[in-house]
């Protein structure tokens, strides 16, 4: 199944994305129990707050639907987001 690689930028409202953190979570935890999710965490805030979700599904399309029901995107709270297809190469989630 396709891999990818997505990205978000933050916008300036730390305080509403903190406080809608756990649902952003729970909706992670889902997704990774579905085993869409495969790794996922903050990026470091320089130059600005991020993060990084690596998932997989049938193609682009499904993933774009899915970060749809992400909560911060109701809220918000994410600026900019990327989805790009990644062919692991290396490590765990390399394909054998």
């Amino acid at each position: 199944m396709p891999v990818f690689a997505v990205t978000y930028v933050y916008g300036p409202d730390t305080e509403t994305r903190m406080a809608h953190r756990p649902a952003h979570r729970e909706w992670q935890s889902q997704l990774h129990e579905a085993g869409t999710v495969l790794a996922s965490g903050p990026l470091d805030d320089e130059p600005t707050p991020g993060g990084l979700l690596i998932m997989q599904a049938a193609d682009k399309q499904e993933i774009t639907r899915l970060l749809a029901d992400d909560p911060y995107a109701s809220i918000g709270v994410i600026a900019e987001t990327s989805v790009r297809g990644w062919t692991p190469v290396f490590g765990p989630l390399a394909a054998n």
